[in-house]
């Protein structure tokens, strides 16, 4: 007796009658890495939950994802309390989750943030050693995938926006094994074999963790750390962060953003020009209509008279500082030369003799007013003039010879 096919859906319903009855698969409690979070507009949370070997779907709804206490995280390590169930219009089974708790953090979080503090530590991300992009680029390297949207829509915008750029692509494995090393090669290549290159790019279009992993690989950081060439790293979407990123000279939210921040655009620039030289044309074209006005107006003999009156007040204007510089030097020498004649009076004034004399001093001169200035040059009955402050008067000296000095005597 031939057997009687069963429709698609009668399939799908009966397997979720199934995994309800099922009471292993209707009270799960599963551990795992969250890949690939997204949160929908709806507010439901949709992610993958992986180990080292395989991966599951998993349903969030916007009821329990608001109640939680953080907010999940690609590499984030969970532990999920839910049930099997299958979406029986497409035959696809997921978890619904009933709660979510943390449990640790993923192993390619882990070894992403033990990468970049090993990176860190060693100056790779060092801002202060990061080349800025010239400005008007002529040749451009990018190290990508040949096929994908990424590279077509970088060669799109590369080639719309500026008409003099060359443009050559490096083709390379993004993902999968091998990649890195490819990327690091393609990246040395470029370096050696084109070294007049400008600007390098590399990067690919979004992914998840795993699949842009190749990008956080130490081989592909030491390429561009290394590079001579600066490097625009483009991986994923705004929100993906690698440690090429990090390492390259600028980063770029998206393979289409980098390809506008590696050149300018030449129709901007041509319009940009146009219009700096129409301004420098019509104030150029101001101003010697204003000179003009200036040389033609009003009367050629008046004007000569104001350039000659003018001329007049300078030249008076250049005497009266000339003589005034004149005088004031000449008064500062007199001025000099009239103390330098008072110091030089007042130390005559302190070495005059005659000053002594008001202080009970007195001169003695002999006959031929000669004065005596030893007591043994005199003799006894000698007659001496003694000069005072305020008069002169007449002695006679006695006494011994040999006392003269020291005992003489005036009478």
């Amino acid at each position: 007796m031939a057997r009687k096919p069963i429709r698609v859906s009668q399939l799908n319903a009966y397997v979720s009658r199934v995994l309800a009855s099922d009471g292993a698969l209707s009270d799960l409690l599963i551990a795992g890495e969250i890949v690939g979070f997204k949160r929908h507009d709806s507010g439901h949370g949709f992610f993958n939950l992986k180990d080292d070997r395989a991966r599951v779907s998993c349903f969030l709804p916007a009821g329990i994802l608001s109640r939680l206490d953080f907010m999940p995280e690609n590499g984030m390590q969970v532990v999920c309390e839910g049930y099997l169930s299958v979406y029986e219009p497409y035959g696809t089974y997921s978890v619904n989750i009933r709660t979510l708790k943390r449990d640790g953090v993923g192993a390619l979080s882990q070894a992403f943030e033990e990468r970049k503090a090993l990176l860190a530590a060693r100056g790779y991300f060092d801002p202060a050693r990061k080349r800025p992009i010239p400005p008007f680029p002529r040749q451009i390297a990018l190290v990508t995938s040949a096929s994908g949207a990424a590279v077509e829509d970088m060669v799109k915008i590369l080639t719309t926006r500026n008409r003099v750029v060359t443009i050559r692509i490096f083709p390379t494995l993004v993902q999968g094994d091998g990649a890195a090393a490819m990327i690091a090669g393609r990246i040395r290549e470029v370096n050696e074999r084109f070294p007049d290159t400008d600007v390098l790019i590399t990067g690919r279009g979004g992914g998840s963790p795993e699949d842009l992993w190749a990008f956080n690989e130490r081989i592909v950081a030491d390429a561009i750390y290394a590079s001579k060439i600066p490097v625009i790293s483009a991986v994923g979407h705004e929100t993906d962060f690698t440690i090429a990123d990090f390492t390259a000279d600028l980063r770029a939210e998206t393979p289409t953003a980098a390809a506008m921040l590696a050149v300018p655009d030449t129709e901007e620039l041509a319009e940009d020009t146009e219009a700096l030289y129409a301004a420098l044309r019509d104030g150029l074209s101001r101003r010697l209509r204003a000179c003009a006005l200036r040389v033609t107006a009003g009367d050629p003999a008046r004007q000569r008279a104001r350039l000659t009156e003018r001329i007049e007040r300078q030249r008076e204007a250049v005497y009266a500082l000339r003589k005034n510089a004149l005088t004031g030097v000449l008064r500062l020498r007199m001025e000099r030369a009239g103390n330098r004649v008072s110091r030089a009076g007042e130390r005559l004034e302190l070495l005059n003799p005659l000053n002594l004399l008001s202080k009970g001093y007195a001169i003695v001169a002999g006959e031929g007013g000669k004065p005596v200035t030893k007591a043994a040059s005199l003799r006894a009955e000698e007659q001496v003039f003694l000069r005072f402050a305020d008069g002169r008067a007449r002695a006679r000296i006695c006494g011994a010879p040999e006392l003269r000095a020291a005992k003489g005597t005036i009478k």
